[in-house]
């Protein structure tokens, strides 16, 4: 029995909204002054640039959308979906081209803090938008035998997008990171 890769997205979001948690307080620690790791930093803007972004976002792009599609009905919210998308890719590209620079009261810590906040703030929104309404209308009007040649392609692209083990990698850094962030 194959998986319905609706339940597959959703899934993923819960890995994502732990890491907009412990992004919510990494951004708090770094507004205190708290000494952060970078390598900690390093992880997150890997998480969502690989996991967050490549995979979960590229399904969506490459696979869930383009179906959706088909029903010229859908076109508005799959571009919502898309520019917000669009706008997450900004945030990471802040909070990566600040890493270099990060320590502990710099301004590029401020900067990556800021870009944490923003990148939260519209995931979380995105994320609810998504399981209110497009997964809604996914669920409705994917056929079934058509939802399983969608979580096929699902896998294809996790392959060959994160590669063999890596979604095991994050889930483990995603325990590491809640073990020290959110206690």
């Amino acid at each position: 029995m194959n998986i319905n890769p609706i339940d597959d997205l959703v899934n993923e979001h819960k890995g994502i909204i732990t890491m907009l948690h412990i992004m919510q307080k990494i951004s708090s620690k770094i507004q205190k002054r708290d000494n952060i790791e970078k390598d900690h930093i390093h992880k997150i803007i890997e998480f969502l640039s690989n996991f967050a972004d490549k995979c979960h976002h590229g399904k969506e792009e490459d696979i869930l959308f383009p179906e959706m599609a088909k029903n010229p009905e859908n076109t508005i919210l799959i571009n919502e979906l898309l520019g917000e998308h669009r706008a997450g890719r900004d945030y990471i590209r802040g909070m990566k081209n600040s890493l270099d620079d990060f320590s502990t009261g710099s301004p590029a810590a401020y900067h990556i803090a800021a870009n944490m906040q923003g990148y939260t703030a519209l995931l979380i929104n995105h994320i609810q938008k998504e399981t209110k309404e497009l997964f809604v209308i996914a669920e409705k009007e994917i056929p079934e035998n058509t939802k399983n040649l969608i979580e096929e392609k699902f896998e294809e692209l996790e392959r060959n997008v994160i590669g063999e083990g890596k979604h095991e990698e994050y889930h483990g850094w995603l325990k590491m990171l809640a073990g020290i962030y959110m206690v």
